[in-house]
């Protein structure tokens, strides 16, 4: 599976190119050709805090490394309303699957939560790649798993925990969010409102300190 712990550091001695070739190392892939063909083939792009990485609505013709930073996904209501999707640090392949797989406008916004570096690479090297390397295949799969297993927890949570519950699930799972995503997007992820997740977030802290 790709890595769903905390990020990978990268140092800021690395190149560009090191640091790609650091984070596909941890995504799997040892071959050290197609790592140079990847590198040769990224482009890489400074993306600002807020900046919209894929609107919804767009049919993508890329997906993305991080190299630095933070990502979340995020529907937005009829009333203008945004519901967190996911966040993706360092280390972690971003993009729509949905759109890859079906040929279709993604349903979702991909925004900068923090200032980003990220690789960029074409959707046609994993529809054209994958049946001529088996490690992308694998790259591929992993993704895929990825998606489905996160997707599934999260359903699992939100549907059947009460507001406490789920709290102490991204405690457990994804303790990382806390420190690095401002509360009110925390909330939102969490299928509840930021005062409710204030209140408990004090009360969960003071039975922690009993």
């Amino acid at each position: 599976m790709c890595p769903v712990g905390g990020p990978i550091a990268v140092s800021a001695h690395y190149t560009s190119r090191e640091a790609l070739q650091l984070q596909l190392r941890a995504l799997g892939l040892v071959d050290q050709g197609l790592l140079g063909d990847l590198s040769d083939l990224a482009r890489f792009h400074e993306v600002q805090k807020d900046e919209v990485i894929i609107r919804a609505g767009q049919l993508p013709t890329q997906f993305y490394v991080v190299l630095k930073g933070l990502v979340r996904y995020y529907y937005l209501s009829p009333s203008g309303k945004e519901w967190n999707k996911a966040f993706f640090h360092e280390g972690r392949l971003i993009g729509s699957l949905s759109s890859f797989l079906r040929c279709q406008p993604c349903s979702y916004t991909i925004a900068a939560l923090e200032p980003c570096y990220l690789a960029a690479f074409p959707v046609s090297i994993f529809q054209a790649g994958c049946n001529a390397n088996a490690q992308l295949q694998q790259l591929l799969n992993r993704y895929v798993q990825d998606i489905m297993l996160r997707n599934e927890q999260r359903e699992a949570v939100l549907l059947t925990c009460d507001s406490e519950a789920r709290y102490m699930w991204l405690l457990e799972h994804q303790q990382w969010l806390v420190t690095r995503v401002p509360q009110y997007h925390l909330a939102s992820y969490l299928g509840m409102e930021p005062a409710s997740l204030s209140r408990l977030k004090r009360r969960v802290g003071a039975l922690i300190q009993r």
